[in-house]
């Protein structure tokens, strides 16, 4: 069998594997007895920045199931969904019936698989928490082939183990998620701009429990107002019966292979940003908006990770915990004053953790900044601002990590050695490997 080259989606990593895409759950079966000495690992959509779902010299499996058949909603709002399944496949047949997942990322391309196995959080986590909290099951292939069913009732140790495990406990084939109800396809939009980041994060403190959903931009590159950045609150208009609910994005440009390395620079970054930011009114200003545009906003630019040229970025998600929160403009000037091209930088508020272990939400903020990785100072400047934030309590975000310092992990996720026990128990010869975890020693 010929080896398939992958690519992280940040494009900084790369593997040689030998790609498996299996159609069913015995196929699914047969290519886990069959693994190599470097093991398997689960893989979706290829959505992942870093190396998670990438196994140098070993097996990488890519469930391909018919996806267009699944459960109808029970009246209990469940849907059992297969897990190649992206986000965009399941909210186009949900959204007109009228339902919506609880916590959807910020891309709809991503798989229900993938979601799961990072635990992944949206712009309304203080609300909803993180995926794992609305999964009532998960249908998980084991390293011997095995089948077993877990829930938060039933094998709920591995249950929890595998919500952010990052495929490590298995293949997830499919899980059940509770719905939530949704009374339009449309968002109202706010929009107010703050020259001052500590006025912002005020702000956001009371807005965002208030609303539906909540997200900042930072501009973290001007040297007036470092910190300076565009509130965004959004809450579900309300239709009339006889309204229809679509879930439909259309792209705009895709980026091509090609795109210059060169391009994105500190002095563009900074044309950008100093534009964004003044074309944003004065005054708070409102817009309708689909559901679709305004929680995916980049699908609508195709490849948009190619602006980084050849080179690949790197997003550094970080959380800090809410006693901890004057660390936030510590990082944000330390950002600034490195002169790192900081391309795309967000600010969420987060709720409490949830049961998981690896997962990552902490009551907080979270902040994720988007780098070019071809950036000389990239790696210096991001090793000494982990350190900051393992020493206020915060850790970095695994499922989109591509260079952390294994020895953090246990400061930032110090259950990792009870998640250790319990993926020792379903996979004691450690089959399941990938890039990532032999990286960090997982």
């Amino acid at each position: 069998m010929d080896k398939t080259s992958l690519t992280s989606w940040g494009n900084v990593r790369r593997s040689e594997s030998f790609l498996r895409e299996p159609a069913s759950a015995e196929e699914t079966r047969k290519a886990i007895m069959s693994l190599g000495k470097n093991g398997g690992i689960a893989r979706g959509s290829g959505r992942s920045y870093g190396d998670q779902a990438m196994n140098e010299d070993g097996d990488v499996i890519r469930p391909s199931f018919n996806t267009t058949r699944w459960s109808n909603v029970n009246e209990e709002g469940v849907v059992t969904v297969k897990s190649s399944v992206t986000f965009f496949e399941l909210l186009k047949v949900l959204v007109p019936l009228g339902w919506y997942l609880p916590v959807v990322p910020g891309t709809g391309f991503v798989t229900i698989g993938g979601a799961i196995a990072a635990d992944i959080h949206g712009k309304n986590h203080y609300h909803k928490s993180s995926l794992g909290n609305h999964v009532r099951s998960i249908t998980l292939m084991l390293a011997d082939g095995s089948t077993v069913e877990c829930s938060r009732i039933n094998e709920s140790e591995l249950f929890w183990a595998t919500v952010g495990g990052l495929g490590l406990t298995g293949v997830i084939l499919e899980a059940k998620i509770q719905l939530t109800s949704i009374p339009s396809s449309t968002v109202l939009i706010n929009t107010k701009r703050f020259y001052d980041f500590a006025e912002l994060l005020e702000v956001m403190k009371s807005t965002a429990i208030e609303s539906d959903y909540s997200i900042a931009w930072l501009d973290l590159i001007s040297k007036s107002n470092p910190g300076r950045g565009i509130l965004e609150t959004g809450n579900y208009e309300s239709t009339n019966e006889d309204s229809t609910l679509s879930y439909e994005t259309k792209p705009l440009v895709s980026i091509s292979n090609k795109f210059p390395n060169t391009l994105l620079n500190a002095s563009t970054v900074r044309i950008y940003s100093a534009l964004r930011f003044n074309l944003t009114g004065r005054k708070s200003s409102s817009a309708s908006k689909p559901l679709a545009t305004y929680m995916h906003p980049l699908d609508r630019i195709g490849n948009w990770n190619r602006l980084y040229g050849p080179a690949g970025l790197i997003q550094w998600q970080v959380v800090i915990p809410e006693e901890s929160e004057d660390a936030l403009l510590n990082i944000l000037q330390a950002i600034n004053k490195s002169d790192l091209p900081a391309f795309l930088a967000v600010l969420k508020k987060l709720g409490p953790a949830n049961n998981a272990a690896l997962s990552f939400p902490l009551r907080g903020w979270t902040l994720a900044v988007d780098f070019p990785a071809k950036h000389h100072l990239v790696y210096e400047v991001l090793d000494a601002l982990d350190l900051e934030v393992v020493n206020v309590g915060g850790r970095v975000y695994l499922a989109k990590d591509t260079r952390l310092d294994s020895k953090l992990i246990s400061k930032m996720y110090p259950r990792v050695d009870e998640w250790n026990s319990i993926r020792e128990t379903v996979d004691p010869h450690r089959r399941w490997q990938s890039d990532f975890s032999r990286r960090l020693g997982l």
